[in-house]
């Protein structure tokens, strides 16, 4: 006589709750190669970012959808759900992580090598518009041009940056940071050469996207004579308060060490 065996039901929302996790870091990746490579602009690419986060919840809620069926019906399907559930965790992981972090630690929004004077920007900009009418309605004295956050320096965020000194004429330090920009992926928006009255004194302003979706911030470079050489300030400017969309010290370090580069060769900067 032959037995049967008889197979407890697979529950579907566990294979849902995989699939969609799966789904969903593939779609993520897609979205960031597409952005990387100027595919995706950097809103359709933030949109298709937080759409990746809703199917990770999806896949979570079915996860824990299935963890009842199975504990309630005896249902097949436990790996499934817990890959489902991993899945969908880690893709929340790191955004969740940087939200909770920049609530201890407010990210710096405008960071600049010179807060006494900080580098003014060629055109108006409309995150420093947003900064200086709030400070109009609150009854402040108000600075155009001032930081909006580089002096929070009781927040834990990183000391800001010395500024670079170059020992060369102002056109060809000019040539150079120039060529900086263009090598750190800044993309160069406008110049105002050295030109009277002020021939010792130069700017350009630039976009720096951010890492993972090209995200930009805006960057403004100054050039100086002095008696020591060419002193060069940077001032970045964050446009969104979330720091996956910037990163503005790393920028301002990174851009410095690219100058230093081309000016000396390979030398680490000392400005932190």
């Amino acid at each position: 006589m032959r037995r049967h065996l008889i197979e407890e039901p697979a529950s579907r929302a566990a294979a849902w709750s995989r699939r969609v996790g799966a789904f969903a870091w593939l779609s993520l990746a897609v979205s960031l190669l597409l952005a990387r490579f100027g595919k995706l602009k950097p809103y359709d690419a933030l949109s298709a970012v937080i759409g990746c986060g809703g199917l990770a919840v999806i896949a979570i809620l079915l996860a824990l959808f299935a963890f009842t069926v199975i504990w309630r019906k005896g249902a097949r399907g436990l790996p499934q759900a817990l890959t489902g559930l991993f899945l969908g965790a880690a893709l929340l992981a790191y955004p969740i992580g940087l939200g909770l972090r920049d609530l201890v630690s407010p990210p710096a929004l405008d960071l600049t090598t010179d807060l006494a004077d900080p580098p003014q920007p060629l055109e108006p900009l409309r995150q420093l518009a947003e900064a200086r009418t709030t400070d109009e309605d609150k009854g402040k004295d108000v600075n155009p041009w001032r930081t909006i956050a580089a002096s929070r320096l009781d927040a834990g965020l990183p000391k800001a940056i010395a500024p670079l000194t170059l020992d060369t004429p102002m056109n060809d330090a000019l040539a150079l940071a120039l060529r900086a920009a263009g090598q750190n992926g800044w993309h160069v928006t406008s110049v105002d050469y050295p030109h009277p009255p002020k021939r010792d004194q130069a700017r350009f302003a630039a976009t720096v996207p951010s890492l993972l979706i090209r995200w930009p911030s805006d960057a403004v470079v100054r050039l100086q004579q002095t008696e020591d050489g060419i002193r060069i300030d940077a001032r970045l400017i964050a446009r969104q308060p979330w720091s996956l969309l910037h990163n503005v010290d790393a920028d301002i370090s990174s851009y410095f060490d690219r100058l230093e580069t081309l000016t000396f060769g390979k030398r680490p900067h000392a400005g932190r």
